[in-house]
């Protein structure tokens, strides 16, 4: 009876020992275990046991204890599809200036298709409408994109960790 409470008091120490740990923006940190990813949640155990999840915005960052635990914490699929879907917002917001410009561009060309059929005044408001957009899409500052790109370097880490990015 003592022989086994003193190896449930030893695997408790090493299970509170080796843990992955997760770094809030705030400085928190907390012990447990990866468990799961999505676009924006990580969902973590902690050393207490209590699952969770846990906004990536709030995530400064994540290390994973191999030598406590070697086996992979997520499958690849369920990583895949976090990253796909990141990765995606992050291209939509650095690409939004360029609709800006784009739309801009289809409202001088639809305002000049409409000179042509007569309506020269309605076709001009179209055309200078198209001119002001596409002016301020090119000067506009590019978008910082924060949030996205630091979803998408959290995931990276998990998948460098995991070693399915080389």
């Amino acid at each position: 009876m003592r022989k086994s409470l003193a190896a449930l008091a030893f695997l408790t120490a090493v299970a509170a020992v080796a843990a992955d740990t997760l770094v809030l923006t705030d400085g928190t940190q907390l012990q447990g275990e990866l468990v799961g990813v999505d676009e924006f949640y990580l969902y973590f155990t902690t050393s207490a046991g209590v699952e969770g999840a846990v906004a990536i915005s709030r995530v400064r960052s994540i290390a994973l204890d191999w030598t406590a635990d070697p086996e992979p914490r997520i499958g690849e699929g369920e990583w895949l599809s976090a990253i796909a879907k990141a990765r995606h917002d992050l291209e939509g917001c650095r690409t939004a200036k360029w609709g800006v410009v784009l739309g801009g561009l289809l409202f001088i060309g639809g305002g000049w298709w409409l000179g042509n059929l007569g309506y020269g005044e309605f076709g001009e408001l179209l055309m200078g409408l198209g001119a002001v957009a596409t002016l301020l899409g090119v000067v506009a500052p590019p978008p910082t994109c924060a949030a996205p790109l630091q979803r998408v370097e959290i995931l990276t880490r998990i998948g460098l960790e995991h070693g399915w990015i080389y």
